[in-house]
């Protein structure tokens, strides 16, 4: 699970990787580009499995010759991750956890027993808020029906919309406790929201990146949308990125349901004023920081400041 920089998420966390909806704009792909190294060659190591389905399955981290951990041997090929399921259960601390943000968890290309396991993972540690974004809003349907879509008021259901036409894909599931949100990113056209005021949250964003065709959304746009959520009393939350920021022109509308408020971060004292810390002067080198807490040496540039890997900020 990585420590998100997006405001309304602490985490994301990503037991099913890859997409087959193809989205020109799609960072996920380019990430899993980057860090999958030879894909050819990975693809024969016996530390991947498939499934009837012809799906990958990693029980374990994937280690290239060398020893070094790849996150996405096989691209962005569809792929679960099987030894990631039990992460959010080692979280005790609530927090809002972005489930799959590599990957569409509800493409029509994985099987119920792939989001089965996941919804389980989920379930054992109820104290976390769960968001899930699918541009196939209709499997949220599907699973209802056969009784596997938990209710719960701590799982939030969201629909990707970029343009009109994916309104007609967005489902009403019968409400118990379960949230439901539209996630307007990036958003490419002009689109008219006013049908669907059953909806919990509405988030907006912009696309970000250097891609040729780069949409550049209208701020009138923007305002359709901000104005018909603030009649149906829905909050919305702009994503924070310099695109947005350029065409909205001031500060981003920024709201959150209640239930997904974030607790107030547990302050975090730099690695020197730390009681864990034991700190060793070795003459013009400085001095040596080490976490006794952990056992693990802190390099210079992180003992400066609070890092993210202090075992600290989960207590």
């Amino acid at each position: 699970m990585n420590i998100s920089q997006i405001e309304w998420r602490n985490f994301t966390w990503n037991p099913v990787t890859g997409c087959r909806h193809g989205c020109p704009y799609c960072y996920a792909a380019k990430q899993a580009k980057r860090f999958s190294g030879d894909v050819r060659i990975n693809k024969g190591s016996s530390q991947l499995r498939k499934d009837e389905n012809g799906l990958y399955i990693l029980d374990n981290p994937f280690k290239n010759q060398v020893g070094k951990v790849i996150p996405d041997p096989v691209g962005f090929e569809p792929i679960m991750h099987r030894y990631r399921l039990p992460m959010p259960a080692q979280k005790k601390k609530p927090a809002n956890i972005f489930v799959c943000s590599l990957g569409d968890l509800f493409g029509p290309w994985i099987p119920d027993t792939w989001i089965g396991e996941v919804f389980r993972a989920c379930e054992a540690a109820p104290w976390h808020n769960y968001l899930f974004m699918t541009r196939y809003p209709q499997r949220y349907e599907q699973m209802s029906s056969i009784g596997l879509l938990p209710r719960s008021r701590n799982f939030w259901y969201g629909t990707t919309v970029t343009r009109s036409a994916d309104l007609d894909q967005i489902v009403f599931l019968p409400r118990k406790q379960h949230n439901q949100f539209i996630n307007i990113e990036p958003l490419l056209e002009e689109i008219d929201i006013s049908d669907i005021d059953f909806m919990d949250w509405i988030i907006i964003g912009a696309e970000t990146g250097n891609r040729r065709d780069k949409v550049k959304p209208k701020r009138e746009w923007i305002e359709t949308i901000v104005t018909t959520a603030r009649t149906a009393e829905i909050p919305v939350f702009m994503n924070s990125s310099k695109e947005l920021e350029k065409v909205w022109g001031g500060d981003l509308v920024q709201e959150f349901p209640a239930e997904l408020i974030r607790p107030e971060e547990k302050p975090i004292p730099h690695c020197k004023k730390c009681e864990y810390c034991k700190i060793t002067p070795e003459g013009k080198r400085g001095s040596r920081h080490d976490c006794m807490k952990v056992g693990k040496h802190i390099p210079g540039r992180y003992a400066r400041t609070s890092p993210t890997w202090c075992p600290l900020r989960n207590e």
